[in-house]
């Protein structure tokens, strides 16, 4: 999210098609690693917190995406006509910025309390009883 704040910032000052290869190669990989590592985020906090259901998850993710794909270029015509294209990079740079430290709380999200002493492998107490089964046969061949 930090090198999507900082490609959306460096745009704007680039002169030459030459000066826009490095913002929008990070930008691209910048996004790229956001949208790929989203869907597995989103199936891990249904793991943590609710029951596993991910079909309802991924659809409201996917949805997410999409409604991002139609509303974007259709809003930011009327943005750019408004505050111009740098302004409209750079507020969206500032939104970058300011959601970056709520990606922190994505590293360690708290678990439900009966899922936690699966996740933290803690023993649980259950005590299991082994028996053996004996072979009567060999243990007479044995006896002769």
């Amino acid at each position: 999210m930090v090198v999507v704040g900082v490609c959306m910032v460096w745009i704007p000052f680039s002169e030459s098609i030459k000066e826009l290869i490095a913002p929008c190669f990070g930008l691209g990989f910048a996004i790229g690693m956001v949208d790929s590592s989203m869907m597995p985020t989103m199936g891990l906090l249904v793991d943590l917190r609710h029951v596993s259901v991910y079909g309802s998850v991924y659809a409201i993710a996917d949805v997410a995406f999409c409604v991002g794909f139609a509303l974007g270029p259709a809003l930011s015509g009327e943005i750019v006509k408004t505050i111009g294209f740098p302004w409209l990079l750079r507020g969206i740079a500032i939104v970058n910025f300011i959601y970056c430290p709520l990606c922190y709380f994505l590293r360690d999200p708290p678990a439900r309390e009966d899922k936690q002493a699966i996740l933290l492998e803690e023993t649980m107490p259950v005590s299991y009883t082994v028996h053996r089964q004996t072979d009567y046969q060999t243990l007479h061949e044995d006896n002769d």
